[in-house]
């Protein structure tokens, strides 16, 4: 191995590299804002960041009943998003899950929500889902 300056001693250059290169490949480097947009049913929408942190959760989700994220992922080409009731936490509020296409780039799959009040509404259908990078 071959020293880099003598005042310091001998530092593998092979290390020195490394670090350049995960520091330059991290996904979190070259990551951007990105907004993903759901519509289902005729004017049913839900709209959420997501978070650029691996394993963190979106923060806040823009759907008719307030709701929290309890699960998510967004890679691989897939997208996963379970929502519960923020005020009744056992009730589930939103499910996703869809795909990537590759053709058009957006996420295709399946969602379920609740949009009733105080009594059960569901809906179960097809979703596309598109992402917005700012």
């Amino acid at each position: 191995m071959k020293c880099i300056c003598p005042i310091v001693g001998c530092i593998p250059i092979a290390l020195m590299m490394s670090v350049a290169f995960s520091t330059a490949a991290s996904p979190l480097a070259s990551s951007r804002h990105k907004t993903i947009t759901c519509p289902f049913l005729a004017q049913g929408s839900l709209t959420f960041d997501a978070p650029t942190k691996l394993g963190a959760l979106p923060a806040e989700i823009d759907f008719d009943y307030p709701a929290k994220a309890i699960q998510f992922s967004f890679r691989d080409g897939n997208l996963l998003l379970v929502a519960m009731d923020e005020h009744e936490p056992s009730r589930p509020r939103v499910v996703v899950s869809a795909q990537l296409n590759k053709k058009t780039g957006a996420y295709e799959g399946q969602i379920f929500v609740d949009m009733g009040g105080n009594q059960l509404m569901l809906h179960n259908g097809p979703v596309r889902c598109t992402v917005r990078k700012e």
